[in-house]
């Protein structure tokens, strides 16, 4: 009986109260906002950056100045998205180690969307260390340029404060997956206020399985074909993101 407590203990102790938390969208300019959601469970975060189409992005994070030695910043341009950092009043260097898992990037009507992974803390000293702690204080620096090429000065920035908290995601639409965990299929629910959204599910060591495109009309996964085991998976909207931890029996 003390076993069977202790067992159920950890399951609770695991999943049950893993602090999920959200910056929210973060408007960094009228035509570029960012959002980074912390999820506890998987201690994984994802951002998802939407900007006007063929101009460099770029967000700078727990940093006031482009002084601050170190900083993590993630640069979007013609080469896809970068993991940099800052190296003093010039262009951001590129980080040695690229933890950003297999970025989504989709862009439609003039606007890019651009959705990735990666782990809280990367072990990386020029990664910035995401926690769960509610109310989390992260100022953001923000850039965009006059192109698609990074190498030119840009056009217009700026500072914006975000937090990190747990009010941010309860005022999320929420996705509904099920069944979880699966063998054969796997059902994607809508929020009413959601008609499309990408979908990204990767295995545990970070490859890319599924990547699609779904809707209200056409919202399920064949999964017979997946290995029995833990997957993540990432659904993006132009306007959110959510990651789901998903069991293949």
């Amino acid at each position: 009986m003390k076993k069977i407590t202790f067992i159920l203990s950890l399951l609770i102790s695991s999943f049950g109260f893993a602090q999920n938390v959200s910056t929210g969208v973060v408007t960094l300019a009228p035509d570029f906002t960012v959002q980074f959601d912390v999820n506890g469970t998987t201690n994984l975060v994802t951002m998802t950056m939407v900007g006007p189409e063929n101009i460099w992005l770029a967000v700078a994070l727990d940093a006031t100045s482009m002084g601050s030695p170190g900083a993590d910043v993630i640069v979007f341009d013609s080469t896809g998205l970068k993991d940099r950092y800052l190296s003093g009043f010039i262009q951001p260097s590129v980080d040695a180690t690229q933890n950003w898992s297999s970025p989504t990037i989709t862009t439609n009507a003039g606007v890019s969307t651009v959705v990735a992974t990666r782990a809280l803390n990367t072990g990386d000293t020029n990664d910035y260390v995401f926690t769960t702690t509610n109310n989390t204080t992260l100022p953001l620096l923000w850039a965009k340029g006059p192109s698609f090429n990074s190498a030119q000065k840009h056009a217009t920035k700026g500072g914006t404060p975000s937090t990190l908290g747990t009010a941010n995601i309860a005022a999320l639409p929420e996705f509904n997956v099920y069944p979880n965990p699966t063998l054969r299929e796997l059902n994607v629910e809508f929020p009413a206020s959601v008609q499309k959204a990408s979908v990204s599910v990767y295995s545990v060591l970070g490859s890319l399985v599924l990547q699609a495109e779904l809707d209200q009309f056409n919202s399920k996964i064949n999964t017979s074909e997946w290995n029995s085991g833990v997957y993540i998976m990432n659904i993006s909207t132009p306007n959110f993101s959510q990651t789901k931890r998903i069991i293949k029996q």
